[in-house]
This record gives structure tokens, C-alpha cells and sequence, in this order.
């Protein structure tokens, strides 16, 4: 029998990630409420206080990921699936130092954007890290759908995070200073609010996992 195949009717990890859920989604709502009209002005810019929580959650996936490897240790499972958590672990914390810190937005406006070079005709001259980061993104979804197995799901929630993901790195990579200044307001405020969705689904995936990896652990302690 695999890990997590075990019947538990209980499912203790269910209010936690009603609770992040329930903060991702009120958060955004209130953002929006206190500045309304101006519903943007804390949350589409770089460094709003949205950027600020999807930081939290992606250092807390970081943190997630970091508690599964150390459980595969324990159980002395596979170097392979050590490692893997280790290298999604480190993935999802350089992503938490980025969204904090604007990273790929200072890299781009200094040094890629004088090039004048365009991947797409919709695009900003220089926004080449996001397409990358989706692209790099795409290239170890396999390795994480298959760190997932012992959830189902996990994988479903997995595979919605991807799919948040995607639509959000589409929205980023149009050059909004193509729009007006209305339409640009509105499509960084739908992008900053779909990722925070994607970040919210990302961290459920992984602790839904770790739930159930401690679950069984604790059953087979008894």
C-alpha cells in the first residue's frame, strides 16, 4: 500500500487550507474595499501589499517542501525524492525573494529593456524572465506531479495551480503601456489576484501531501 492510501475519515488539514483560502480570498477582497475607487492602488503595483502576501505563501511552500524532504529522509526513502523536494523547496523561496524584492522587475527595467528586443509583439521590450520562468516552470511540473502520488488531490490542486499560473504569466507579459491608463490598471489588478490564486493552490497541493505523509506516520507510530 502506498503512502496516503489509507482511509482517514478525518481530514484535520481541511480547516487549514479553508483558513488560507479564506485569508488569500478576504485579503484581496479588502485590499480592493479600503482603496475603492481606485480598487488598484494596492494591488496592482510591484511592491503593494498583495506582492507582500504572495511572498508569505510562496516562502511557505518553500517551507512545505522543506518539511517533506526532511520527511523522506526519515523514512529513508529514495535519494531521488530527497532531493526533488529539496530542489522545489529551493525554487519556491528564490520565487518568495523575487515577488518581495521585485527581482525580475529591476533586472528587466535596468538591464534587459535598453536592448529593445521584443519575444512577441505584444510584449514589453526586455520581459523575457517571465516567459522563462514559465518555461522552467513547465520543464519540473512533471517532477512535482509525480512528488505528489501519495495525494490525488493534491495533483488536481496541483494542476489548477498551473493552470492559475499560466494565465497570469499570459496577462504579465502584455505591455500595458500599449493601454489606457484604465485598462492597464484593471489587467495588473486581475493578474496580481489570479497569481496570489496560483500561489494559494501551490501551497494547498503541498500541504495536503504533508498531511497525509505525517498522517501515516503518526499511524504507524500507533
Amino acid at each position: 500500500m502506498k503512502t496516503g492510501e489509507r482511509r482517514n475519515p478525518s481530514r484535520p488539514e481541511t480547516p487549514l487550507l479553508a483558513v488560507i483560502w479564506g485569508a488569500t480570498s478576504g485579503f484581496c477582497l479588502l485590499l480592493v474595499t479600503v482603496a475603492w475607487p481606485e480598487y488598484w492602488r494596492y494591488v496592482a503595483p510591484e511592491t503593494s501589499p498583495l506582492a507582500w502576501w504572495e511572498s508569505v505563501l510562496l516562502a511557505l511552500s518553500a517551507f512545505s517542501c522543506l518539511l517533506l524532504a526532511w520527511d523522506a529522509r526519515v523514512r529513508e526513502e529514495r535519494r531521488t525524492i530527497r532531493i526533488g523536494w529539496l530542489m522545489v523547496a529551493a525554487g519556491f523561496a528564490l520565487l518568495a525573494l523575487d515577488e518581495r524584492f521585485a527581482v525580475h522587475e529591476r533586472i528587466r527595467d535596468r538591464f534587459l529593456k535598453p536592448t529593445g528586443i521584443r519575444l512577441f509583439p505584444w510584449m514589453e521590450e526586455g520581459d523575457w524572465l517571465i516567459p522563462l520562468y514559465a518555461l522552467t516552470g513547465l520543464a519540473v511540473a512533471w517532477g512535482i506531479w509525480r512528488l505528489l502520488d501519495v495525494r490525488p488531490q493534491a495533483r488536481r490542486i496541483f494542476a489548477a495551480a498551473l493552470v492559475l499560473a499560466f494565465c497570469a504569466a499570459a496577462m504579465d507579459t502584455v505591455n500595458v503601456r500599449s493601454l489606457d491608463l484604465a485598462m492597464e490598471r484593471l489587467l495588473q489588478s486581475v493578474e496580481e489576484i489570479v497569481e496570489a490564486l496560483a500561489m494559494t493552490a501551490f501551497l494547498s497541493a503541498f500541504l495536503l501531501v504533508l498531511a497525509t505523509r505525517l498522517n501515516d506516520m503518526r499511524t504507524d507510530v500507533h
